[in-house]
């Protein structure tokens, strides 16, 4: 046994290592910054004070508006601290102004005070039929309207959390990817039907009134209807509004489906009266129409005119910078290219960001949309050692991605959304390794690593061992071994792999008290950094499983989430995600 098990567990967690141990590392070089837009919004709901309320994705908060654009408070709502919600996918407020979140990556409500944004509360569906997906939330009659996604159905609760309905498909109403419902004055239900491109009408006790729509980008079809909302219009009285995503508009009918406005066309995030990702759409009490433009970084709004609609207000609609100390929204993995440069995911801002190592920005790659050379959520990066291609791992999207060491060419696209050998659910991440060029992958929801041939670009086989949700995967250069942040088991795995013969695990670590660990790697000196993400911490750990280091801070600021770990060489780069900054360590 080595003595650093015998280390006390006050000596380890201070930092101070035993004789003949790794020094303790001393100060990083800090590289990046915050590069954040001012406004991520998924989902916006006007108030009954006339403010405006937002889900803000990329920022991971709520935020309220004054109508003319003065930001008036912006909370990371939870329960707890560092319990924010990490995937606000959209909002409510119900008549006395009390705010609901749509908090998708952790399955639940979250209900606020609309004065100050406190939680109040959270829930999320009865025993026995939790949330599966909550992506749509509206505040109508009294009642809140949840749509879940994965269960394809929509929920209705009272405001203190209880279900006391639910809309499932029946008759011609089928129901696929549901994105948000709305009720009308007499409780009919109008479910934004995503991948069927219609809108589907349930009557109040639940049974099949009709559906309209069909794909297309004339008056009256839809290309993936994200948002929808029933409200009274000056002239029309109740009608129905929907966000037709794709087609960047918001279309506005009768409660019957006829066709009666289209609003707003495709345009670029700076310019005046279109949408470039349009998610939402509500309406204020004089008629005036908001869209909640995700990837164009604003809210548009439109004032209902005597004859119609006319472009009036932005609030946001500028890019997020870009400069060395100013660039990132959550980075993630890096990965050294041939070229000695750094590739550095930059989550939320969709897009690869190449640094050289002292810090300057050589060029950025990516954009969120259909377009080539999009992502969705991209967390993984591995350069192909012998082309030096970069592998993505586009992590909501569900594929990989493989494009030349330059921007703006065309990309090649591996798998899609499953459980098959070509297939992923959400890879985290990736490493190749140049002895053989194998790309292993962190197949994350399907709690497996898939093989792939680099060469080849082919699968050659999966494994699931007893992973569960596995978030990082690096290569021991020393010996060619794997090592697995087995995330939702709170252990690091270390495997062998031969093309042939397979897996075999050959070690486990777990650290006291390791909390969703979403990066790890084994340095120079044979030592595992791991970054204990739930903890806001990265360990240093000996072979033997002894803590020789407890990082919790650096250059002046406690750590906020550390995922992704890389090692090239004696240096280590720590992905400080939360703070925006990536960390360098010279061992």
């Amino acid at each position: 046994m080595s003595a650093l098990a015998g280390l006390s567990a006050a000596a380890l967690i201070a930092g101070t290592a035993p004789a003949g141990a790794q020094e303790p590392v001393g100060a990083p070089k800090v590289l990046g910054g915050r590069g954040h837009a001012l406004v991520y919004p998924s989902g916006m709901e006007v108030a009954p004070d006339g403010t405006l309320v937002v889900a803000d994705t990329g920022n991971d908060s709520v935020a309220k508006f004054t109508a003319a654009g003065v930001l008036k408070w912006r909370v990371s709502a939870g329960v707890g601290a560092g319990d924010e919600a990490e995937n606000a996918r959209d909002i409510a407020v119900d008549n006395q102004g009390f705010i609901y979140v749509a908090d998708a990556a952790e399955f639940r409500i979250i209900k606020l005070d609309g004065a100050t944004g406190k939680t109040l509360m959270t829930f999320n569906g009865p025993s026995g039929d939790r949330l599966g997906s909550p992506i749509g939330i509206t505040a109508t009659n009294n009642k809140i309207y949840v749509s879940d996604g994965a269960k394809k159905k929509v929920r209705v609760f009272d405001t203190s959390g209880n279900q006391i309905n639910a809309f499932t498909a029946n008759g011609a109403c089928d129901l696929s990817a549901v994105r948000d419902a709305d009720a009308d004055a007499a409780g009919n239900v109008y479910v934004a039907n995503y991948k069927f491109n219609n809108i589907v009408k349930f009557r109040a006790d639940g049974t099949c009134d009709k559906t309209w729509g069909t794909q297309g980008t004339a008056n009256g079809q839809f290309k993936n209807p994200y948002g929808v909302r029933l409200a009274k219009d000056p002239k029309w009285g109740e009608v129905v509004y929907v966000a037709d995503s794709n087609n960047n508009r918001v279309q506005v009918f009768s409660k019957t489906g006829v066709w009666k406005a289209t609003v707003g066309r495709t345009g670029a995030y700076n310019e005046t009266g279109t949408f470039t990702t349009l998610r939402r759409v509500a309406v204020a009490k004089d008629g005036d129409i908001w869209g909640a433009d995700l990837w164009g970084w604003r809210l548009v709004r439109f004032n209902r005119t005597a004859t119609g609609y006319a472009y009036a207000q932005t609030i946001g609609g500028l890019k997020p910078p870009t400069t060395s100390t100013a660039v990132f929204n959550e980075p993630r993995a890096v990965a050294v290219g041939k070229d000695g440069n750094l590739n550095i995911m930059d989550t939320v801002n969709q897009r690869i960001v190449k640094m050289t190592k002292a810090g300057a920005i050589v060029d950025t790659c990516g954009q969120r949309d259909y377009r080539p050379v999009s992502f969705n959520w991209p967390r993984g990066v591995a350069i192909d050692p012998v082309t030096g291609d970069r592998w993505v791992a586009d992590t909501k999207q569900s594929r990989l991605q493989i494009y030349p060491n330059k921007c703006g060419v065309q990309t090649f696209r591996l798998g899609n959304v499953g459980t098959g050998l070509k297939q992923f659910t959400w890879p985290f991440a990736i490493t190749i390794r140049p002895s053989d060029r194998l790309a292993f992958v962190a197949d994350s929801w399907n709690n497996r690593l898939s093989v792939w041939d680099a060469a080849t670009r082919e699968p050659v086989e999966t494994y699931a061992g007893t992973f569960k949700s596995p978030r990082a995967i690096s290569l021991d250069a020393a010996t060619g071994n794997l090592v697995v942040a087995d995330s939702a088991n709170n252990k690091i795995v270390t495997l062998s792999y031969t093309r042939g013969g397979g897996f075999t695990e050959l070690a486990t670590l777990a650290p006291a008290g390791l909390s969703m660990p979403e990066g790890v790697a084994r340095d120079a000196n044979g030592n595992y950094w791991i970054g204990d993400t739930g903890n806001d911490r990265v360990l240093i750990v000996s072979p033997s499983g002894a803590v020789l280091q407890t990082i919790t801070a650096a250059a002046g600021k406690a750590l906020s989430e550390p995922t992704s770990i890389t090692v090239d060489g004696r240096t280590v780069y720590v992905s400080d995600t939360n703070n925006d900054r990536v960390l360098v360590y010279r061992i």
